[in-house]
C-alpha cells in the first residue's frame, strides 16, 4: 500500500509531531508499505533553516526507506506574533499542495492537524487523487487563539470556525487520542460514526531504563552526584509554563539535596534562565536540547520527573507525548496538567496529579516523594507496566494500520 503523510514538522525537528509523523513513517515502511512525507525545510523552535539545508523550489531525499518532500514555507521570525505563525500555516498550506502532487498516487492520505490548514491541502490533493483522506487531530483550532485573546475579532472568528468545520466534513476519517477533543468536535455537529479513538503510543523498547554506568555519567557531568532530582524534558514555550517551577525551586533553595533540571529549548528558554538567574538560585541546572537517542538516559538519572500546562479549558482534552515517555522509563510522575493528563495519573496510580500554577501543591508534591524512596519505586515500577500494557507503540501501530487498510478497502 501506499501512504502520503502531510505534516508541517519532521525530523530533524523536534517536537510530538515530528516524533509521532516519523515513527508512523519508519513502522509503515517496516511493515513493507510505500512511504511519501511532504513536509517543509525544518527550522522548528528556532525560525531558521537547519544547517545542511538550503530552501529551494523542492528537495526530495530518502531515509530509512522512506521518500521526504521538502517545500518551501515562510519561517516565522516571531514565533509568538500570531500573524508570524499564521503566514508559515499558510505558506506550508498552499506548498504542500505542489508537494503532494510531485509524489507518487497515493492510496490513502494522512495528515497531523495542527495546523488544520492541512484539512485544505489533503482535501485537494484526494479530490485530484481520489483517495480517502484521514487527520490525526491532536489539538483544536480555532478555540485556543479564542480563548487566549488572540483572535478578537467577530469575522474572522467566524471564519476560522467554519474552515474548521469544513476540514472536518471534508475529510473522510477523523482520529484522536482524546475523549475530550472528539466529543468537542461531535458537539459541533460533526457525525460521531466518523471519529475514532486512536491512543498516544511510545516505544518501550527505545525509551526504558538505561545502564547504571551511563547514569553515573550524566549525574557526574551535571553535579547530580548525592542529590534528588526532578527533572523536566521537552519544549520551553510559553503553553509549559515553566516559569512556576522556577518559583518552586525558590521555595525549596533552602534544601540543598533537590535539584531542579530541565532540559530542552524554546521561545521561553532565555526568559526562564533570566529568571532563575535573577532569584539566585543554585538548585536549577539547565540542559540544552539532547537528540532523541540520549534522552532515555537524561530521564533514567532523574528520581522524579516533571510536566505542566499553564490550564486553559481548550487544553483539558491534552496529553504531552512526554508523559508517556516519562511512564515507560519506569519513574513517579509529578503533573500538573488539568483535564485527561491528571486523570491518567491518577487513575493508573503512576504519581501525583496537582494543580496546575500552584506553588504550594507542586512543592508539597516534590517534597512528599523527597522523603519516600519506596513509594517513588512503587510509582515508577506500575507506570512501566501501565505504558507497556496501554501505549505500546509496535502493538497501537499494528492496530492503526490494520484500520488504516481497512478504509482505504472501503474507497478502492
Amino acid at each position: 500500500m501506499n501512504f502520503l503523510l502531510i505534516t508541517q514538522y519532521y525530523p530533524p525537528e523536534s517536537g510530538s509531531a515530528a516524533m509521532k509523523m516519523s515513527e508512523l513513517a519508519d513502522g509503515l515502511v517496516n511493515k513493507g508499505h510505500s512511504v511519501t512525507v511532504v513536509t517543509g525545510f525544518p527550522n522548528y523552535p528556532k525560525g531558521k533553516i537547519f544547517e545542511n539545508y538550503h530552501r529551494s523550489f523542492l528537495k526530495t531525499e530518502k531515509i530509512n526507506g522512506v521518500t521526504i518532500i521538502r517545500v518551501p514555507l515562510i519561517v516565522p521570525k516571531i514565533r509568538a506574533n500570531f500573524i508570524h505563525r499564521m503566514l508559515n500555516h499558510t505558506s506550508f498550506m498552499l506548498t504542500s499542495i505542489y508537494g503532494g502532487l510531485a509524489a507518487e498516487k497515493p492510496d490513502l492520505i494522512y495528515y497531523y492537524s495542527p495546523p488544520l490548514f492541512l484539512g485544505f491541502s489533503a482535501w485537494i490533493l484526494g479530490k485530484i487523487y481520489r483517495v480517502p483522506t484521514v487527520v490525526e487531530i491532536n489539538d483544536l483550532w480555532p478555540q485556543a487563539p479564542i480563548a487566549l485573546g488572540i483572535l478578537k475579532n467577530k469575522f474572522i472568528i467566524k471564519f476560522a470556525e467554519k474552515f474548521e468545520k469544513f476540514v472536518y466534513n471534508n475529510t473522510k476519517h477523523l482520529f484522536f487520542y482524546s475523549r475530550t477533543m472528539r466529543n468537542q468536535v461531535v458537539e459541533k455537529g460533526i457525525p460521531k460514526s466518523k471519529t475514532e479513538i486512536h491512543p498516544l503510543w511510545i516505544s518501550t523498547r527505545e525509551f526504558s531504563p538505561v545502564s547504571q554506568e551511563k547514569i553515573n555519567e550524566i549525574k557526574k557531568k551535571y553535579k547530580l552526584d548525592g542529590k534528588f532530582s526532578l527533572m523536566y524534558a521537552g519544549l520551553i514555550g510559553l503553553p509549559q509554563g515553566l516559569d512556576i517551577l522556577i518559583e518552586v525551586a525558590n521555595r525549596l533553595k533552602d534544601n540543598k539535596d533537590i535539584v531542579f533540571v530541565i532540559v530542552g529549548g524554546g521561545a521561553e528558554e532565555e526568559n526562564i534562565k533570566e529568571k532563575s538567574k535573577k532569584a539566585g538560585l543554585a538548585n536549577i541546572r539547565f540542559i540544552p536540547f539532547q537528540p532523541k537517542e540520549e534522552i532515555p538516559a537524561f530521564l533514567s538519572s532523574a528520581d522524579v520527573l516533571f510536566a505542566h500546562l499553564n490550564p486553559a479549558p481548550f487544553r483539558k482534552g491534552t496529553i504531552p507525548g512526554k508523559v508517556l515517555a516519562y511512564m515507560s522509563m519506569g519513574k513517579s510522575l509529578l503533573v500538573a496538567v488539568k483535564g485527561e493528563t491528571n486523570d491518567l495519573v491518577e487513575n493508573s496510580k503512576t504519581g501525583f496529579a496537582l494543580e496546575p500554577r500552584n506553588v504550594d501543591d507542586i512543592a508539597d508534591g516534590v517534597l512528599k516523594l523527597y522523603r519516600n524512596k519506596k513509594l517513588r519505586n512503587e510509582l515508577g515500577e506500575r507506570a512501566r507496566e501501565y505504558a507497556m500494557e496501554n501505549f505500546d507503540r509496535e502493538k497501537l501501530l499494528g492496530e492503526l494500520l490494520k484500520r488504516l487498510l481497512e478504509i482505504s478497502e472501503m474507497y478502492n
